[in-house]
């Protein structure tokens, strides 16, 4: 059994809703929640309980860099005369809304991560500050599609897709809807610069679903949502009394209500 006292769990905005989601971190390693739900109901049995959740957890490595990216966007605060400001890691992590965002200090190696994708300036020893720069995050996430593609066989999900599709351009356009889903919208439209597709009318047209739908956030709202739609509409079901009288020609009709007037004060 593996060691559980150094989990720390931590709530974060997701990098492409904004939505919160939940991670771990692990003896530095940043670790996705994803929660996947069966079809149908079911339940755990563990010793001599029973759990209603039959849904199971998975625990999967992600790349801070993609919790940092909307962090680093805003903070530099880029416009047409300026690339922007220089941060401390320390500022940039300051959050009331997610207080939990601090601990992304902790993840190992997190400065030489932010070395790849952003400038950066030596305050003194011990600080450093850093700003996201354009040319370098691009670099980064096309070397990410690169390296997901040359172990692409290695993914039976995605082996299987492109063998269904019969496509020659599935590959990569899958693999970058993989990164996509943890993208904010504005570095999904550059990164679709950068890579035509003829195909992309069949692509969209195929209702292709995105890998990592079943990620924590996506799976979670959704349903819940989806759970609330329901609810709602079965509240609302007109009874047969009601539905006839939304069918009646009500033109001449008067309101309920214009049956009661405020009684003045002089009566």
């Amino acid at each position: 059994q593996e060691n559980t006292e150094n989990i720390v769990s931590i709530r974060l905005p997701h990098p492409r809703t904004g939505l919160p989601a939940r991670y771990i971190i692990q003896e530095g390693e940043l670790l996705e929640v994803q929660r996947v739900d069966c079809g149908s109901r079911k339940s755990w049995f563990i010793e001599d309980t029973v759990h209603k959740d039959g849904s199971f957890l998975f625990f999967t490595r992600i790349d801070p860099l993609f919790l940092m990216l909307p962090i680093l966007d805003v903070c530099r605060r880029k416009n047409s005369e300026s690339q922007g400001f220089f941060h401390t890691l320390e500022d940039m992590l300051f959050n009331q809304d997610f207080p939990s965002m601090t601990r992304l200090s902790s993840v190992n190696n997190i400065s030489t991560y932010l070395e790849w994708i952003c400038d950066s300036q030596d305050l003194n020893q011990e600080n450093k500050v850093y700003r996201l720069n354009d040319d370098k995050l691009m670099n980064w996430l096309k070397t990410k599609v690169t390296n997901i593609l040359s172990n692409f066989d290695e993914h039976k999900a995605l082996k299987q897709l492109s063998e269904q599709l019969d496509n020659s351009t599935v590959d990569d356009r899958h693999i970058q809807e993989v990164i996509m889903e943890y993208l904010p919208n504005y570095w999904t439209e550059q990164l679709k610069k950068e890579y035509t597709f003829d195909e992309l009318g069949k692509w969209s047209s195929q209702g292709i679903v995105y890998m990592t739908e079943v990620s924590s956030v996506y799976r979670e709202n959704r349903q819940q949502i989806e759970k609330e739609i329901k609810q709602s509409v079965k509240k609302r079901k007109l009874t047969h009394g009601q539905s006839s009288l939304a069918k009646a020609n009500k033109t001449g009709m008067k309101k309920m209500t214009s049956f009661f007037t405020k009684v003045s004060e002089s009566q």
